[in-house]
C-alpha cells in the first residue's frame, strides 16, 4: 500500500512538472527572466535530476504556496483527495551545478526506515507513519514541520548583526572562474571601476545598496558567492524592458533585496565568509567583474554620509591598479560640530610595509585642506584595511559637508603622491526613503502622507499630500525636531504648499536637520487655524527595494465611516521583470491592531458601468503593516489590466471595505505587457494559446455589457443592440405599415413607429379594472395599438414578425408573415431558400435530438459553467451544458424555433434553421390541423412546395 501511495505521489509530481514546464531558460543562461522556483519544477525523488534548462538559480524551495528554507524538512500535504502523506518526507536541499548552488525539493518514502518495535503490541499513533512502543523516540517520521519561512519575523542574527558593507575592487581575494579571467590583466577592468555596497537585514530579507564609479554603466547582474567560489544567489540588475525605479534613476544607485535569505547563508555572512560581485557585459559575454568581502561594521548604523574613494588623478596607475576605498561618515552638532570618519581601503602599502604603517586622512573644501589626521595601520592587508578618526569642524565647513562640497582623501606618508585615494563626500550610500502617514486631531477627517529622500548632492526631495482640503489653507507646513520638548522648527514648506500638495527640493539643508532625520525624529506639522486643526506625522526610514521601487506611494482613504476619522493607509506597489507584484502597506488610526485583515486587488479594463472585474486576494495579515510578494506571478490577463486598465487596492475585514485607493503610476515591465489590441475599444483579456478563450464582455457607448445581454442605444432609442462573443451587434427598427390612412396616423411619445388611433371595446364594468396603460416587451413600454417588429438575437429586428399592443387587454400579440422572401431584411438567400437541384434525401436534416426532453442532469449550475457551459437567460439556475443545442427564448414568443443555438466552451453561436424535409412536413401537418403558431414553424408554403409535390407524386405510384 505504501509503495502504491509513493508511486501515485511521484506520478502526481511528474504531472505537475509537465504542466508547469518553463518556456524560458533561467538566469544562468538567460538574464531576461528569473522566475520563482517551484517545488513542482524540481526533482522530487532521490537521484531524479532534470535538464539544466529546467533548473533555476534559487536559494529557497516553494512547495505548493509555502516557501521552504534551505535545509528544512516537512511532511507533504497534497490536498484532496490524497491529504497528508505521513510516510513521505520532503527536504529542501542544496544542489551543486557547476559553480551554482540551487535549492531543490527531494521527497522519499520513509516507511522502510521505521525501526523494529521493541514491544509485542506497537501502536500507530495519529499523524505518524511508524508503529511505536511506549518510550520510543528515535523514529524517522518524527518531523517538526516548523520550517515554513515566516514573512514578518525577526531572528537572533538580525537583532545582533544588522549592518554590513563591502568594498568591490580588483584586489579581492576571491578567485572567480568567469570568462573574464581569460583576458589579460589590463583588459579585465580597463576603466579601473570600483564600487561599494551596504547591506541591512530586515525581516529575514537582506537589503543591498551599491554606488559605483561615475564612468561605469549600470552593472548587468549581482552575485553572492561563498569563499569557495560557488554562486549562492544571482540577481539581474539590467533586464531588457524592465523599468528602473524612480529612486534608482535619480541617485544612480543599485537597490534591491535578497528575499528570505537561508539560515546557512546568514551564518556565512556573520562569519564574514561571503563575497559579493558585480558583473558588467551582456548575457553572452562577461566584460569584467569586481568583487569584495562582506564585512560587519557596527558604525554603519550611524552613517550619514558616504564616499567612494578611487586612485587620485596624479597617482601612479601601475602602483594603484585595482585599489580603492570607501568611507562612512557621521556628524554630531550637540556641543561642538564634530565629524566621525571610518575608511576601508586597499592599495596604499609598499612591499616592505608589513606593520605600523602611517597614513594621512584629509578633508578638502574647494581642493583646500581643512583637516588632516594621521592614523596607524598595525597589520596591513592586501584586500581590506579599516582606519577611524574624528575632527571638529567649523560651522561653515559643516554646512559645506551637508551640501556635498567636501572631499576626502587618504594617502601614504611614505609615498604621498603615487599612493593616494580620493573621493567626494555624498549622501549615505544606502537606498533609503523616509515616509509618514498624516492624520488630524479633529473630526474633520483630514489625512495624508509624505515621503522624502536625499539626493547624492545633499538635497532633500520632499512630497507631502493632504486629502480632503477643500477651502482650508494651512497657516504653516513645517518639519520639526522631535528629539526635544521644544519641537524646534527646522524647515518651512508653507510657501510651496498648494492644492493639497507640497513638492520640491531643499538644496540648503541645515546640519542640525540630518541627525534627527536619519534617527527617525523628524515630524511634519500642518496647522489650519480656521478650523483649529493640526495634521501630524513622523518620518520613518524605509529601505528601497521591491514594492518601494515604484515612482510614488498611493494614499489609502477611508471607505468605512465607522472607523475613526484618523484611519489612513499608504501603499507601495510595483511589478518586477519576472512579472511578480510586490506590495508594502502601512496603516494607521484604525482603532485596533489585532484583527485579521485582507489585502484585495481589483482589476478593471477601465472605470465604466458594468466593467468586468478581476478580484485577486493578495494577502491576509494582522496588524498595521504587511510587505510581501505572492509566490505565483500575475497572469497575462491581470498584467493587461494593470498596464492599460485600472487597479483598485482594498483593505477589507470580512466583507467590509475599510480603506481603498486607485492604483496609479504603476510601470509594468515591457516583457510582461500583453500585445495591445484596440478591438472593442478596451484592453484585451488575453489567454494562452493552449487555453480556451474566456468570455469577453462588450464595451459600447461608455458602458460594459455581459455576453448575451441586449440594450437600447443611448443615442438612438430606436436602435437595439446585443452582445455576442465579445462584439456588439446593433440594428435600427424598421416600422410595420399601419392599417389606417396616413392622415390618421399618430406617433406617441417614446414610440419609434406611428400607429392608428384605437378605441377600447371593454364594457364599463371591465374598463374599470386595474389594467396597465402600456404593454411591456423586452423591457420596453409600448402604447396601446402601437405596432412593432420584435428584436430577436441573433438577427436583430425580425421584420417577418409583427407585434401589436392589444388596446383591449393591453397584451402583446404577435403574428408571423409566411412570405419571408419579401419581409426578412437581415436574412440571406441561404437562410430560407433551398437549392432546387438538391435531392430531397440529401438535404441537411436537423439534429433529431434537438428539442427533445433532455435527461435530467445531476450537475450543479456552477459546475456546468465551469465546464464551459452557457448562461440560460430564460432560467439562470439551469445553464446550457457545453456542446448542447437549444432554441433561444424570446419574451412573449416563447422558444424561438426558427433559430438554433449551440453552446461551445462558454460561447453561444446561433444560426437560422434550414427548411428541410422534416421541418416542412411538420409545418404541413400543423397547417392542416390549423395549429400553426407564431415562431413554431419557420418555413413558408412556397419554401416547402417541392417537398409537397414529391410527396403527392409518390402517393400515386401503385403498390405491389
Amino acid at each position: 500500500m505504501a509503495n502504491l501511495v509513493f508511486s501515485i505521489f511521484l506520478v502526481l509530481c511528474v504531472l505537475v512538472i509537465k504542466s508547469e514546464a518553463r518556456n524560458r531558460p533561467p538566469l544562468i543562461t538567460d538574464d531576461n527572466n528569473r522566475m520563482r522556483n517551484k517545488a513542482a519544477d524540481l526533482p522530487l525523488a532521490i537521484g531524479e535530476i532534470y535538464p539544466e534548462s529546467e533548473m533555476e538559480l534559487q536559494s529557497e524551495c516553494v512547495f505548493g504556496n509555502e516557501v521552504r528554507e534551505l535545509g528544512s524538512q516537512w511532511i507533504p500535504n497534497l490536498g484532496v483527495p490524497f491529504g497528508i502523506l505521513y510516510c513521505m518526507k520532503c527536504e529542501c536541499v542544496p544542489f551543486q551545478r557547476k559553480r551554482r548552488v540551487v535549492a531543490k525539493v527531494q521527497c522519499r518514502n520513509i516507511q522502510k526506515e521505521c525501526p523494529e518495535p521493541t514491544c509485542s503490541e506497537p501502536v500507530l499513533k495519529k499523524g505518524r507513519c511508524c508503529k511505536t512502543c511506549p518510550g520510543d523516540t528515535n523514529n524517522p517520521d518524527n518531523i517538526q514541520d516548523i520550517d515554513i519561512i515566516p514573512q514578518h519575523s525577526l531572528d537572533d542574527d538580525e537583532k545582533t548583526t544588522k549592518h554590513y558593507a563591502a568594498l568591490l575592487t580588483g584586489r579581492s581575494s576571491l578567485v572567480l572562474k568567469n570568462d573574464y579571467l581569460r583576458l589579460s590583466p589590463n583588459e579585465r577592468n580597463r576603466n579601473k571601476i570600483i564600487a561599494t555596497g551596504r547591506f541591512t537585514f530586515h525581516k529575514k530579507n537582506l537589503h543591498y545598496s551599491f554606488i559605483f564609479s561615475d564612468r561605469a554603466q549600470r552593472p548587468r547582474s549581482l552575485q553572492f558567492i561563498d569563499n569557495e567560489g560557488n554562486i549562492l544567489e544571482e540577481f539581474t540588475l539590467l533586464a531588457q524592458g524592465a523599468p528602473l525605479g524612480f529612486y534608482q534613476k535619480t541617485t544612480r544607485k543599485v537597490c534591491g533585496s535578497w528575499k528570505r535569505i537561508p539560515r546557512p547563508y546568514r551564518r556565512l555572512m556573520k562569519q564574514e565568509k561571503m563575497y559579493v560581485a558585480l558583473v558588467w557585459g551582456t548575457k553572452d559575454f562577461t566584460e569584467f567583474t569586481i568583487s569584495g568581502l562582506i564585512t560587519k561594521y557596527n558604525l554603519l548604523s550611524k552613517e550619514m554620509f558616504s564616499s567612494l574613494m578611487e586612485p587620485a588623478a596624479n597617482s601612479d596607475p601601475d602602483v594603484m591598479n585595482g585599489s580603492g576605498g570607501t568611507a562612512f561618515i557621521s556628524v554630531s552638532t550637540a556641543i561642538n560640530p564634530s565629524i566621525y570618519i571610518s575608511v576601508i581601503f586597499n592599495g596604499l602599502f609598499g612591499i616592505d610595509q608589513i606593520a605600523d604603517v602611517p597614513l594621512n586622512i584629509t578633508l578638502y573644501l574647494d581642493k583646500k585642506k581643512i583637516v588632516q589626521k594621521q592614523v596607524i595601520v598595525k597589520k596591513p592587508s592586501n584586500e581590506l584595511n579599516l582606519v577611524e578618526t574624528s575632527a571638529i569642524l567649523e560651522n561653515q565647513e559643516m554646512r559645506a559637508l551637508t551640501r556635498g562640497k567636501l572631499g576626502i582623501g587618504i594617502h601614504s606618508v611614505k609615498n604621498p603622491v603615487n599612493m593616494r585615494l580620493y573621493g567626494h563626500i555624498v549622501s549615505k550610500a544606502s537606498c533609503e526613503i523616509f515616509q509618514t502617514l498624516l492624520a488630524s486631531n479633529s473630526e474633520h477627517g483630514l489625512t495624508g502622507m509624505g515621503w522624502f529622500y536625499m539626493t547624492n548632492e545633499g538635497n532633500l526631495n520632499y512630497n507631502v499630500q493632504v486629502d480632503n482640503l477643500k477651502t482650508e489653507i494651512p497657516n504653516s507646513v513645517t518639519l520639526t525636531d522631535l528629539t526635544t520638548k521644544r519641537r524646534t522648527e527646522l524647515e518651512d514648506l508653507t510657501p510651496y504648499f498648494e492644492g493639497g500638495w507640497a513638492n520640491g527640493t531643499i538644496d540648503r539643508i541645515s546640519p542640525k536637520f540630518l541627525e534627527p532625520f536619519y534617527s527617525g525624529n523628524i515630524g511634519i506639522n500642518i496647522s489650519i487655524e480656521k478650523t483649529s486643526t493640526v495634521v501630524k506625522g513622523k518620518l520613518v526610514s524605509k529601505l528601497v527595494a521591491d514594492a518601494r521601487n515604484s515612482k510614488a506611494p498611493i494614499l489609502l482613504k477611508r471607505e468605512n465611516y465607522t472607523l475613526p476619522p484618523t484611519a489612513v493607509g499608504l501603499a507601495w506597489i510595483s511589478v518586477d521583470h519576472d512579472c511578480h507584484i510586490h506590495y508594502d502597506i502601512s496603516l494607521s488610526g484604525l482603532g485596533f491592531n489585532n484583527r485579521k485583515l485582507d489585502l484585495i486587488l481589483e482589476l478593471l479594463p477601465m472605470l465604466a458601468p458594468g466593467a468586468p472585474v478581476i478580484r485577486k486576494h493578495l494577502d491576509s495579515f494582522i496588524g498595521n503593516q504587511v510587505e510581501n510578494s505572492p509566490v505565483e506571478g500575475l497572469s497575462k490577463e491581470e498584467l493587461g489590466r494593470l498596464d492599460t486598465g485600472v487597479g483598485i487596492i482594498k483593505i477589507m475585514e470580512d466583507k467590509s471595505i475599510l480603506l481603498s485607493a486607485t492604483v496609479t503610476q504603476l510601470q509594468v515591465p515591457f516583457g510582461c505587457r500583453p500585445p495591445y489590441n484596440a478591438d472593442n475599444n478596451v484592453p484585451p483579456l488575453l489567454f494562452d494559446k493552449n487555453d480556451d478563450p474566456p468570455s469577453i464582455d462588450c464595451f459600447y457607448e461608455g458602458k460594459f455589457y455581459q455576453e448575451e445581454a441586449q440594450w437600447t442605444s443611448s443615442r438612438d432609442p430606436c436602435t437595439m443592440c446585443f452582445c455576442q462573443n465579445g462584439k456588439e451587434k446593433c440594428d435600427t427598427m424598421t416600422c410595420p405599415e399601419p392599417d389606417c390612412d396616413e392622415r390618421l396616423r399618430v406617433k406617441a411619445p417614446g414610440e419609434c413607429c406611428p400607429s392608428c388611433p384605437s378605441k377600447s371595446f371593454l364594457p364599463e364594468t371591465q374598463s374599470r379594472r386595474n389594467l396597465p396603460h402600456t404593454c411591456l416587451f423586452n423591457g420596453k413600454h409600448h402604447t396601446k395599438g402601437s405596432k412593432f417588429h420584435p428584436f430577436l438575437i441573433p438577427t436583430g429586428f425580425d421584420t417577418c414578425t409583427e407585434c401589436v399592443c392589444d388596446p383591449v387587454f393591453m397584451e402583446i400579440k404577435c403574428v408571423r408573415n409566411r412570405n419571408e422572401r419579401s419581409c426578412c431584411k437581415n436574412c440571406s438567400r441561404q437562410d430560407f431558400d433551398v437549392n432546387e437541384s438538391y435531392p430531397a434525401d440529401e438535404m441537411p436534416v436537423r439534429n433529431p435530438n434537438l428539442g427533445r426532453k433532455q435527461e435530467k442532469t445531476t450537475k450543479s449550475a456552477d459546475q456546468i459553467m465551469k465546464e464551459g457551459g452557457c448562461r440560460n437567460l430564460n432560467n439562470p439556475h439551469k445553464p446550457h451544458e457545453n456542446g448542447s443545442e437549444y432554441f433561444p427564448y424570446i419574451d412573449s414568443l416563447g422558444f424561438y424555433k426558427c433559430v438554433t443555438c449551440k453552446c461551445n466552451r462558454g460561447n453561444q453561436t446561433c444560426k437560422r434553421n434550414p427548411c428541410d424535409k422534416a421541418a416542412c412536413e411538420k409545418m404541413f401537418k400543423a397547417r392542416k390541423n390549423k395549429k400553426l403558431q407564431t415562431g413554431e414553424h419557420c418555413c413558408s408554403v412556397k419554401d416547402c412546395r417541392r417537398f409537397k409535390h414529391k410527396k403527392n407524386h409518390r402517393s400515386t405510384v401503385p403498390t405491389s
